[in-house]
């Protein structure tokens, strides 16, 4: 049965629309299904993620919503990908957005979306949700935004938080300390905070994703990201 799998943080900047695709590539390659990534970032920073032109038509999202067809980018094998041009979405109901993902259902395993509070149709992506990771920072706004978020969905819902841009100061022990204590009686999974390093940054400019590496600085990356795609499956 097909998973729509939001990725959602309230706040910006965590690189949110990066770890999207990482775990998109790695559930293509684990399951060697159909993934569909769907962005309402209008960014569409994933493209350049990938290696591709950031370069889109005006047929994104918008238009998958008002006539059932659009762009869709090959990002990789089995991996594709729904860009958004317009910086608004503003739907009156939710009806056109459940049957457009029903009929995604039809020819993909997982659908990923890389989820912005700003679009206007964030609201029903969460309904639409059967899961949710949440990637951050190890600071307090994060640690206070996800700590929200866990009032605002089902908790058994959220499969893992993700702790990016680490690095390893005593105040993000600290938060990081008290995110665990505060995720561990609901058995949700948090990762090893991924590091900020030059390694990730190097990845980005060549447009490869982390199962695109061989570097021994990227295996404890993938580790983290194995684990997340674990609960998933």
């Amino acid at each position: 049965m097909s998973k729509i799998i939001v990725i959602k943080n309230n706040k910006g900047g965590v690189g949110k629309s990066w770890i999207t695709l990482q775990l998109a590539h790695g559930l293509q390659h684990v399951s060697e299904k159909k993934v569909l990534v769907v962005t309402s970032d209008n960014q569409n920073n994933i493209l350049e993620f990938s290696g591709m032109e950031k370069t889109i038509s005006t047929s994104g999202l918008e238009k998958w919503l008002k006539t059932g067809t659009g762009d869709l980018i090959r990002l990789r094998e089995n991996l594709y990908y729904i860009p958004l041009k317009v910086s608004h979405l503003n739907l009156t109901s939710k009806d056109k957005l459940e049957k457009l993902f029903e009929a995604f259902k039809e020819d993909y395993e997982y659908i990923l979306i890389d989820s912005t509070p700003v679009i206007g149709i964030d609201k029903y992506f969460v309904d639409l949700a059967d899961e949710f990771i949440i990637p951050g920072w190890a600071d307090k706004v994060t640690i206070n935004s996800i700590t929200s978020l866990l009032e605002q969905v089902e908790i058994r819902k959220i499969k893992s938080v993700i702790i990016n841009k680490w690095t390893k100061t005593a105040k993000e022990k600290e938060y990081y300390k008290g995110l665990k204590e505060v995720l561990d009686p609901h058995e949700i999974l948090l990762t090893a905070p991924i590091s900020q390093s030059a390694t990730v940054g190097k990845l980005i400019d060549e447009g490869k994703t982390i199962w695109e590496s061989n570097s021994k600085k990227v295996k404890d990356i993938q580790a983290s990201f194995v684990e997340v795609i674990g609960e998933i499956l």
